[in-house]
C-alpha cells in the first residue's frame, strides 16, 4: 500500500504542480501553456530540452516561465520517467571530521556532474539504514552510496533489493562480503601495521591502544577491527617484547569524549606506557586533552599517534602524528564509480583499495 506522501507526489506528477518561491498560489505546467498560448506538450518539450520545437514557441514558453516563476518539478518528473537525478549517501554520521570530509568529496563530485545528493546519517544502526534505503526506493533515487552498518547480512539484503529495482549501488569506507557491488575503501590493516611499526621503530614497547569493544574482540571486518588486527600483527612481526595495553572497551561511536575518558584511564592506571595509538584522530585528540590535564608533557613523557589524517590533527599542540587516509580521493572515486554505473559506462563491479600515509609530526618521538 502506497504511503500518503508518495500518493500525493504521484498526483503532483500527473499535473506538474509546482510551488513558486513567493505567494500561496500553485503554478502548474497548464498555467505556463495558457500564458504562452501553446499546448502542454510543447511546454513539456521545452522544459525537458527536446530539440524539435520552433524557435518562436520556445521563446514564448521561456518568457511565460520567467513571468510566472515556474520551476519544473524534478521529483514529479521522476515518477513519470521512473528515473531521477537524486543520489542517496548513507554515512555512519556527519558530525565527525572524517565523515564531513568524505561527504563533501562525494557531494561536490556529484553536483558537478548534475546530480543532487541526499545525505543520511545511519549512526551505524541497521534499522535507520533500512529506513533510509526504503526511502531511496520510494523516491526513485538513481543511485546510492552506502557506508554499511554493522549488520552486514541486513545491508546485503537491502542492497540486493535496490539493485533489483534498477538502483545503482556502491560501498564506501567499508564493505560487506558481496563481490557484485563496487566498493572504495582504504587498507585499514596496513594502516594499523604501519602505525605500530612507527612506534616500535621509535623504541616504544609498552603501547596503549584506544579502540572499541568490537575491534578489541577481533574477528569482525569493520575498519576498527582491521586496524587493530594490523596493530597486533606488527607487534608479533617486528619485536619480541612489545606489550599492548588496551583501554576499557567501549560501545559508543569513537569521539573526542570517549578518547578523553580512555586516555585518562590508561594514563592513571600506572602501566608505564610510553606511547598510545588511537584508532581515530578524534580519539587521539581526546587522549591528548587528558594528558595535558594530568600534567603529562607531550611528547617527552608520552607519544601519541592518531588515525585518519583529518584537518584537526594538524592544528593541535603538539601537532598530531597520524596515519592519513586519502579521504577526499576515496569520496571522489566512490562518486565517479557510481556515476559510471548509473550512466551505463561500466557495469562490472570495481574494488578499489587505497593506501594510507604515515604523517610524522611532533606528537611522536624516539623513546629516551
Amino acid at each position: 500500500m502506497k504511503s500518503v506522501a508518495v500518493t500525493t507526489l504521484q498526483k503532483r506528477a500527473e499535473t506538474g504542480t509546482n510551488w513558486p518561491d513567493r505567494g500561496n498560489s500553485l503554478i502548474t505546467i497548464k498555467d505556463v501553456a495558457r500564458r504562452a498560448n501553446v499546448s502542454i506538450a510543447t511546454v513539456s518539450r521545452v522544459v525537458n530540452g527536446y530539440a524539435h520545437v520552433r524557435p518562436e514557441l520556445r521563446e514564448a514558453v521561456a518568457k511565460a516561465i520567467e513571468e510566472l516563476g515556474y520551476r519544473p518539478n524534478g521529483l514529479a518528473s521522476s515518477f513519470r520517467t521512473q528515473q531521477s537525478n537524486v543520489v542517496g549517501v548513507l554515512l555512519r554520521q556527519q558530525r565527525t571530521p572524517f565523515s564531513s570530509a568524505l561527504a563533501y568529496a562525494i557531494e561536490t563530485t556529484m553536483f558537478d556532474e548534475g546530480y543532487r545528493v541526499l545525505l543520511c546519517s545511519t549512526n551505524g544502526d541497521p534499522d535507520r539504514e533500512q529506513a533510509y534505503l526504503a526511502t531511496m526506493l520510494e523516491m526513485r533515487a538513481q543511485g546510492v552510496i552506502v557506508r554499511p552498518s554493522g549488520a552486514a547480512s541486513r545491508t546485503v539484503r537491502q542492497v540486493e533489493m535496490l539493485r533489483e529495482r534498477g538502483i545503482s549501488v556502491a560501498f564506501v569506507d567499508m564493505k560487506p562480503r558481496i563481490a557484485a557491488v563496487s566498493a572504495v575503501l582504504c587498507d585499514n590493516f596496513s594502516g594499523g601495521y604501519e602505525g605500530m611499526r612507527h612506534l616500535i621503530e621509535l623504541g616504544h614497547r609498552r603501547i596503549g591502544v584506544v579502540a572499541g569493544r568490537i575491534a578489541q574482540k577481533g574477528g569482525a571486518s569493520d575498519v576498527g577491527s582491521e586496524r587493530v588486527r594490523g596493530i597486533r600483527q606488527a607487534a608479533r612481526d617486528l619485536a619480541s617484547d612489545v606489550e599492548i595495553v588496551f583501554c576499557a572497551p567501549f560501545e559508543a561511536t569513537a569521539s573526542f569524549e570517549i578518547g578523553r575518558e580512555a586516555g585518562a584511564e590508561l594514563i592513571s592506571a600506572g602501566r608505564g606506557l610510553t606511547a598510545i595509538f588511537a584508532t581515530t584522530d578524534m580519539l587521539a585528540l581526546g587522549v591528548m586533552h587528558s594528558a595535558h590535564a594530568m600534567g603529562i608533557e607531550l611528547p617527552r613523557d608520552l607519544s601519541i599517534l592518531g588515525y585518519d589524517g583529518v584537518l584537526e590533527s594538524a592544528v593541535t599542540f603538539p601537532t598530531l602524528s597520524t596515519i592519513a587516509q586519502p579521504i577526499h580521493e576515496m569520496g571522489q572515486i566512490a562518486a565517479r564509480t557510481l556515476i559510471d554505473h548509473m550512466r551505463g559506462v561500466s557495469t562490472a563491479p570495481r574494488q578499489v583499495v587505497l593506501e594510507n600515509t604515515l604523517i610524522r609530526r611532533d606528537s611522536t618521538i624516539a623513546l629516551r
